[in-house]
């Protein structure tokens, strides 16, 4: 931009004075401009006189006072356009922003099985299979979920505790930041409450803000009620799982051992034998010992004939090898007979007795898979254990004033240096046009 050239041609127009007494518009102008420079002066004249209404242009009336105190206040105003963020943020940090108290907690998600530290390759393998950090994270995303809110909020007066009265109107709820419906009321306390997690230590922090250090402390304290709630589901879900199905294996084998027993039980009292295999042992001796008896009447019979054929005793004893010859018959074929003899019985039994032996087998095998499975889940149970419990705080943490001004500050002189940055090029680009 050309400076402009009025300020040889206003000097020549002025009138001349006597001196000791300057006319009224030049002392107005000394003092309105002594604080300018002859370029800034310069500057302020060509843009009055350029912007003044066409009735008031002319080298008499350029120098009025008003019209430079004007100039000023418009590039005051300028500049507190351009920082009025900050002063807005000056306003609500130190006039208006209502105190919070946060409380702080720290707890730990561990299961009863801990990796040996004494392996080698078994405590990769064990440290592979630990799940306290994943639990921890389990945990951590619950206490932050619409689930931990919805409990909270039947728990305790959460809209009452953030609408307080005497909160601000930005930080409160409702505000015209949030509005009444349930979303928004979980969007608000993702500011409130805060769950992280630390990896290197496996500890979890819980941090709750609120505009009174009771209601801070409520809140805290019934999460972690809460949390430890959800990691007793975890464990009773985790024993209905894992010791269920045994337990179930385990009723299935008693009651087959049950049906087993009665099934012998039956077979007992229907056939008056209690066991049919002591019934077929005895009556096999009675065959062996009723054939030896006939072996010897038979001998005695041989021996008598050859002797004395004529004997009385030979029909007595041809009589008796008879009879024991029919004896052993009805003997053999009470074991043998397929409708109701002894072997078919005996079949019936057997087939009874494995059955049960099959069913005390399975209900042993069952006893001991229930065992194992309650050391396991014994092994894989959770704990949240409460290392820092939560405080009643005694001093307001937020907002931190003097900080959130000075971001302000600095983003809005930023913002200030990048506009004149890029007012300056357009100027330097338009210069050489005109």
């Amino acid at each position: 931009m050309k400076r402009p050239a009025c300020n040889h041609r206003l000097a020549s127009r002025l009138p001349r004075v006597k001196v000791g007494r300057p006319p009224a518009g030049v002392g107005r102008l000394g003092a309105g401009m002594s604080g300018l420079n002859m370029a800034d002066r310069d500057g302020a004249i060509s843009w009055a006189d350029q912007w003044a209404p066409a009735g008031t242009r002319g080298p008499g009336r350029r120098l009025s006072g008003l019209r430079l105190r004007a100039i000023m206040g418009s590039r005051l105003l300028i500049w507190l356009a351009l920082f009025l963020p900050t002063f807005l943020a000056a306003t609500y940090f130190l006039f208006i922003a209502a105190d919070q108290y946060e409380t702080e907690s720290r707890f730990v998600v561990r299961s009863a099985a801990k990796p040996d530290m004494s392996g080698g390759l078994a405590f990769l393998v064990q440290l592979g299979l630990a799940r306290s950090q994943d639990d921890s994270f389990i945990v951590q995303n619950y206490l932050t979920s619409r689930d931990a809110v919805a409990q909270l909020k039947a728990k305790l007066p959460l809209l009452e505790m953030y609408g307080q009265r005497d909160a601000d109107f930005i930080a409160r709820y409702p505000s015209f930041l949030f509005g009444r419906t349930d979303e928004e009321f979980y969007r608000y306390l993702q500011y409130a409450i805060t769950v992280f997690h630390t990896d290197k230590t496996g500890i979890s922090t819980l941090r709750v803000k609120a505009f009174r250090p009771d209601d801070a402390q409520k809140i805290a304290v019934t999460l972690l009620s809460l949390g430890e709630d959800l990691v007793n589901r975890i464990n009773h879900r985790l024993r209905t799982d894992a010791v269920g199905n045994s337990l179930s294996q385990l009723e299935a084998a008693q009651q087959r051992l049950i049906q087993a027993q009665t099934a012998l039980t039956e077979f007992r009292n229907r056939e008056l034998i209690v066991d049919p295999t002591q019934n077929a042992v005895a009556l096999s001796e009675l065959i062996s010992r009723l054939s030896g008896e006939l072996a010897a009447t038979r001998a005695q019979v041989t021996e008598m004939m050859t002797g004395s054929a004529s004997s009385p005793q030979l029909l007595g004893l041809r009589r008796k090898a008879t009879a024991l010859e029919e004896q052993i018959a009805r003997e053999r074929a009470r074991i043998a007979s397929s409708a109701d003899g002894l072997a078919a019985r005996i079949a019936d039994y057997e087939r009874l007795s494995l059955e049960r032996e099959f069913a005390n087998r399975m209900v042993g095998s069952a006893e001991e898979e229930l065992v194992r499975a309650r050391a396991d889940a014994a092994r894989q149970l959770l704990y949240l254990e409460r290392i820092v419990e939560p405080n009643k705080p005694d001093y307001s943490t937020e907002p931190r004033r003097w900080r959130g001004l000075l971001t302000v500050f600095v983003g809005n002189l930023l913002l200030v240096m990048i506009g004149w940055l890029v007012i300056s090029g357009i100027r330097e680009h338009a210069a050489p046009h005109e």
